[in-house]
Order: C-alpha cells, then sequence, then structure tokens
C-alpha cells in the first residue's frame, strides 16, 4: 500500500469516516456484551485478520516485524495505548456522558497528540498548525454543544475514561509514527493482538461477566468493527503515518463527529442544526489552514517526513 500514493485527501477523511461507524455498531454490541469484552474481541479478529493476510499471501516477515524483544515491546507499547487504552476509554466513557460531552473530550486529542509530537516527534507547533488545530476544536465544540449536558450519568467516571481513551490514542499515534517501516499488515496485527490481551486483563481485574448473548446485532456489529471500522481504519492509518506529518494527519480527525452527524442524519433522520452545520464548517476551515497554509513549507515537511519513514 505505501508504494502507491496515498492521497491524504482521500483516505484521511476515509479513516475518520471509519471512526464515525464504530458508534452506532457499539452501542449495538454493547446491549449483548460488556465493553472490555466486547472491545477485546473487536481487536482480537481484528488483529488475527490483518495477520491471516500475509500467511495466506505467503509473504515473508520484514525487518521492522521480526521477533526480537525491541520490536516486540514496541508494538506492545503501541497495543497498550493506541488499542487498548483507546478502544477501553471509548467503550467505558461513552455510556457514562453525554453524546455532546464525550465528542468534546474525544475531540481534543489532536490537540493533545500535537503537543506530543513537537516533544517526541520535533514536529514543530507553527503558527498553521495552532491555528489549524484550535479551529479545528472550536467546531468539534460547536457540533457537540447542543448536547452537552444531556442524558449523561456517572459524568466524573465517564470523563475520565474517555480522557484515558485520548491519552492512549495520542500516545500510541506517537508510537506508530516512531515505528513506521515498510511492512504493515503484521505489525498492526500484533499490536491489536496485544491491545487485545490487555483488554482481556483489565475484564478480568474489573470483574466483568463473561456472559454473551450471540444475537444477530452483536455479531453483525462485531464484524464490521473488528473488519472496517478496525482492521481497514488501522491499516489505513499506519500507512499514512509513514507518508505525512502526524499533525498534517490527525487535523483529519475532527471530521469522525462531523461524519457522525451526517449518519445521523442519513440513517436515523436525526435534525441538524444551523450551529452544527456551522461547526462543521468552521472544523473544515480548520483543515484547510493545516493544508493549504503555507503550502511550500508543508510539502518541505512531506518530503523530509517521507525520507525518514
Amino acid at each position: 500500500m505505501t508504494g502507491c500514493r496515498l492521497s491524504i485527501f482521500v483516505w484521511a477523511p476515509v479513516v475518520a469516516l471509519l471512526w464515525a461507524i464504530c458508534f452506532p455498531f457499539i452501542t449495538v454490541g454493547l446491549a449483548d456484551a460488556p465493553p472490555l469484552l466486547f472491545a477485546a474481541l473487536r481487536a482480537l479478529f481484528a488483529g488475527l485478520l490483518l495477520l491471516a493476510i500475509p500467511t495466506i499471501l505467503r509473504r515473508p516477515p520484514q525487518p521492522k516485524t521480526t521477533a526480537n524483544p525491541s520490536n516486540l515491546l514496541h508494538l506492545a507499547g503501541i497495543g497498550l495505548t493506541f488499542t487498548a487504552m483507546g478502544f477501553g476509554g471509548m467503550f467505558l466513557g461513552g455510556g457514562s456522558v453525554s453524546p455532546g460531552l464525550a465528542t468534546v473530550l474525544a475531540g481534543s486529542q489532536p490537540l493533545v497528540a500535537a503537543l506530543m509530537a513537537a516533544i517526541w516527534l520535533e514536529e514543530p507547533l507553527t503558527r498553521r498548525v495552532q491555528i489549524g488545530m484550535i479551529l479545528g476544536f472550536i467546531g468539534v465544540t460547536m457540533v457537540g454543544s447542543e448536547a452537552l449536558w444531556l442524558g449523561g450519568h456517572r459524568y466524573l467516571a465517564g470523563m475520565a475514561w474517555i480522557l484515558v481513551g485520548v491519552l492512549g490514542t495520542a500516545s500510541g499515534n506517537i508510537l506508530l509514527k516512531r515505528f513506521a517501516g515498510t511492512e504493515i499488515l503484521r505489525p498492526m496485527g500484533l499490536q491489536l493482538l496485544f491491545g487485545s490481551a490487555f483488554l482481556l486483563a483489565l475484564s478480568l481485574l474489573r470483574q466483568e461477566t463473561w456472559h454473551i448473548q450471540w444475537s444477530l446485532g452483536l455479531v453483525v456489529s462485531l464484524t464490521v468493527l473488528s473488519s472496517l471500522a478496525t482492521a481497514m481504519m488501522v491499516l489505513l492509518w499506519y500507512a499514512l503515518l509513514q507518508r505525512y506529518p502526524l499533525n498534517r494527519l490527525n487535523i483529519f480527525s475532527f471530521l469522525t463527529p462531523a461524519f457522525g452527524l451526517l449518519i445521523g442524519k442519513t440513517f436515523f433522520e436525526e435534525a441538524l442544526s444551523l450551529l452544527q452545520l456551522a461547526g462543521i464548517a468552521v472544523i473544515l476551515l480548520g483543515i484547510a489552514v493545516m493544508q493549504w497554509w503555507g503550502a511550500k513549507g508543508t510539502r518541505a515537511d512531506e518530503i523530509r517526513d517521507s525520507g525518514d519513514g
């Protein structure tokens, strides 16, 4: 996949869309399975799928995926942060706070990742990055503001779990970027298996009841989540991280709540307010600032980053 030119303007929005479709399918599945076990199964099936592909195609592993302690430790770190903390926070926190508050809190992830990238990836916090990120977060806040305090309970615990997910996803993005190499399938499959193991361990520690009602809704939900919203999403994201600077990619994460609104409008006949539409416009403005303001410098960063990967 990295041999062809991956267009950031096509595939980064696709990743945001795949994130957005998670939430309705998670809601369906949680009716029949405990949250952490459900998240662990999602990661497990996605990881097995990604590992099966190179095995079936008989592709030999490349140096980045040789089973040496350093590589395995790095992949375990990605599994702990990006998969276990990211998925666990999403599954545990989403049901305890209002949809609007969850949207706003989760929308802080690119901001956290930008600060981390400045420290560990040496991606500068230029004026372009700052303005683009701030506009994106303002847009997300506008999108979620009307439901900010509706329908939630156990707010403090729910907020804490969502922030754990934000920290995990941001940290995982840093580790993913540092691990960028030539092969995609095996590293991402392995980190998902590590993440699944961490989620199962947390499920045991929280003494979840491992009772699953294998309904049609759960089977469909788990299939879509593991194949499209996890395996395909992680595959595309890692491929993009090998080509583009993290901040330039992560700005597209602000599109996830916007896609969520459009999904609700299209499939569930949910109304879109003027404030929400304005929020989507502000998000798009933030993305435009990030991609085109100082485009010459952006292309130089991209070329430099591709050479490092």
